[in-house]
C-alpha cells in the first residue's frame, strides 16, 4: 500500500470515529469500520480494487460479508457527508517534494 492510501484510511476512520458513537456491546463495529475504510480508500486511490473479502485479515476475530461492508460504506460516506478528499497539511506533501526536486516519482 502506498502512503496516500494509508493516510486516507487513517483520515476516513478518524473522522468517522469522531462523528459516530459506537455501542459498547458491539465491539465488532470498529473492525467493520476499519475494513470499510480500507475499501473506501482503495476505491478512491486505486484503479484496480481488490475484492472486499480480500481486504480482511486472515485469522481476524470477525469476517464480514461483502454486503455488510457495502452497507457500512454507505454509513461512513453519509456520516462524512461524502467528503472523501479532506485537505490537511499532508495533502501538500507530494507537491512540496516535487517542487523542491527531492524526488521525481513517489510510490
Amino acid at each position: 500500500m502506498n502512503f496516500l492510501i494509508l493516510f486516507s484510511i487513517y483520515t476516513y476512520l478518524d473522522r468517522f470515529l469522531l462523528s459516530f458513537h459506537f455501542q459498547r456491546e458491539k465491539p465488532w463495529m470498529i473492525q467493520l469500520a476499519s475494513v470499510t475504510c480500507i475499501s473506501l480508500a482503495a476505491k478512491v486511490e486505486e484503479t484496480q480494487v481488490p475484492l472486499l473479502l480480500d481486504l480482511q485479515v486472515e485469522d481476524a476475530k470477525y469476517v464480514f460479508e461483502a454486503k455488510t461492508i457495502q452497507r457500512m460504506e454507505l454509513l461512513i460516506l453519509s456520516t462524512l457527508n461524502w467528503k472523501m478528499h479532506y485537505v490537511t497539511p499532508l495533502s501538500f506533501l507530494d507537491h512540496i517534494i516535487r517542487r523542491l526536486g527531492l524526488k521525481t516519482h513517489l510510490h
